[in-house]
């Protein structure tokens, strides 16, 4: 059985490097992207499990991101996660579709529980 494929998505190089980490050693094929436009090509390119999703990026933002994965990919499981603490971000994130919101930082072990919840167990 293949392992699930999970798309990061984030402009910090050193908390992708941390998820990309972390998501490997649980088993999950991991991409990463550093923007949104990187994201919209890999999603393009590729058939992933899921989206790990920042929320403020600059150029184009996690909810761009989300908009275009909910007109092309509907069913495509998305967390968005964010260092806002505002309760209208998260209501923005899922009225957009996103599945689950991640307040950063976040603990390897919430990482790993919404991973799983929303992505599936990595193989």
């Amino acid at each position: 059985m293949l392992s699930r494929r999970i798309l990061v998505v984030d402009d910090d190089p050193d908390l992708r490097s941390v998820l990309q980490e972390r998501l490997s050693y649980c088993g999950y094929t991991v991409e990463a992207a550093e923007n949104g436009h990187d994201a919209l090509t890999n999603l393009d390119q590729g058939d992933f499990d899921g989206v790990l999703l920042d929320y403020m990026m600059p150029g184009i933002t996690g909810m761009a991101v989300l908009q275009h994965i909910r007109q092309h990919y509907p069913l495509l499981p998305v967390v968005m996660m964010t260092g806002e603490t505002s309760t209208q971000v998260t209501a923005q994130a899922y009225v957009a579709g996103a599945q689950a919101c991640l307040l950063k930082p976040f603990d390897q072990e919430t990482l790993e529980q919404v991973v799983r919840r929303w992505f599936g167990t990595a193989a």
